[in-house]
């Protein structure tokens, strides 16, 4: 476990920062500050969704931030990664299992610089951050979808798989979901600062993405459609080619057949000019055949 521990330039807050968490040296924490065991067991589990409780000693936030580098995101484990926050007016604990290169970030521009001297504005700035990750992560998304259209419409869907786009869906709805679950935390802690700017800012832009994840979430639905319905149009221009040739070789597979069976008493085999008629009729019945498909439309 490793545990960082900033204080802020006016000594107003202490903000400790843990990754790679263990039962053990939680305990020890939980023990010094006296937290919640519900909310510390909560911030163990790694699937854990987010969430806002308000405590007597301390409040504890759930967010995830979304993994930008996550080929094969099949869940929300898989796509994003927890960050579990309790926070007082003096104290703030940030654990999360996966280092967050951003949270060392706001601690040397901001906390260590004497910018941030509240843990109100501390954590709105974390929050800001991981509104940050979905801001880059739809970025990806959203060319992702372009690509595969452009694929898809220039007769290049053979380097489309059916998973890529089961994939890529999953990435939009799961991180929609997200987003749905941490409006809640955003919702809460407005109710607390009413006034303060940077939250409306942050209000404003998780309205903002939760639009964009929605118009994702849709083109990604229809591109899977289209792909489908594109599949199926394929096939179906093979069917109707395979039709076609049935259609032109079957009278004439009777023919031949029946000119096969050489019995003995066909008085056509003896015929002089049975063979070079029996060519004509072929002839005739496949043009007959091809003017009846063009005079229907079905070439």
């Amino acid at each position: 476990m490793e545990v960082i521990e900033k204080h802020s330039s006016n000594n107003e807050f202490t903000w400790i920062d843990i990754t790679k968490p263990t039962l053990e040296g939680l305990k020890e924490v939980s023990t010094r500050f006296n937290l919640n065991h519900h909310n510390l067991n909560d911030s163990l589990e790694p699937d854990h969704l987010p969430k806002f409780e308000e405590g007597d000693d301390f409040s504890f936030i759930i967010l995830r931030k979304v993994l930008l580098n996550s080929p094969k995101a099949y869940s929300i484990q898989s796509l994003s990664t927890k960050i579990a926050i309790f926070f007082n007016d003096k104290v703030v604990l940030t654990i999360h299992r996966l280092p967050a290169p951003e949270l060392n970030s706001i601690g040397e521009q901001f906390v260590e610089s004497g910018r941030i001297n509240s843990v109100h504005f501390l954590i709105l700035k974390i929050i800001s951050r991981v509104q940050l990750s979905y801001n880059e992560f739809s970025a990806g998304l959203n060319k992702q979808i372009e690509d595969f259209e452009t694929k898809l419409f220039l007769k290049s869907s053979s380097k489309i798989s059916i998973e890529t786009l089961y994939v890529l869906k999953r990435k939009a709805g799961i991180s929609k979901k997200l987003l749905l679950l941490t409006e809640e935390v955003i919702t809460s802690l407005l109710h607390r600062h009413k006034k303060s700017n940077e939250m409306q800012d942050i209000r404003d832009n998780h309205k903002k993405l939760l639009l964009f994840y929605d118009q994702l979430n849709e083109d990604a639905q229809n591109l899977l459609s289209t792909y489908m319905s594109y599949n199926g149009q394929k096939t179906n221009e093979v069917m109707k080619v395979l039709t076609l040739f049935s259609a032109y070789f079957l009278p004439l597979t009777f023919i031949v057949g029946v000119y096969g069976m050489n019995f003995k008493y066909m008085p056509e085999l003896s015929w002089e000019y049975g063979y070079p008629i029996t060519i004509g009729v072929m002839i005739l019945v496949f043009i007959f055949i091809y003017l009846w498909f063009k005079k229907r439309k079905w070439l």
